[in-house]
């Protein structure tokens, strides 16, 4: 009975997510500050807070060079995927 409920429990885990849009004046200073040196000539397009299992990650969307790219930060400001 666990493995057939294994995968549905996995999936809603998924409506446990919120999302918002913030500015860049509504991160955490160490966040602010990593977003501006990664996205450094860039136009950033949106910033989300994403809370998901107690634990908060912001997502930059954002234009460089003509690409559109998009980077995660954790709260203390570690980039924890994207461009680099």
């Amino acid at each position: 009975l666990m493995l057939l409920l294994g995968p549905l429990a996995t999936s809603c885990a998924l409506f446990g997510k919120k999302e918002t849009v913030v500015s860049i004046d509504q991160v955490p200073a160490p966040v602010r500050t990593a977003i501006e040196k990664s996205t450094a000539g860039s136009a950033i397009k949106s910033i989300e807070k994403i809370e998901r299992n107690g634990k908060v990650t912001y997502e930059v969307e954002y234009t460089k060079d003509g690409k559109e790219l998009d980077a995660y930060f954790a709260e203390d400001g570690t980039q924890v995927k994207g461009a680099q």
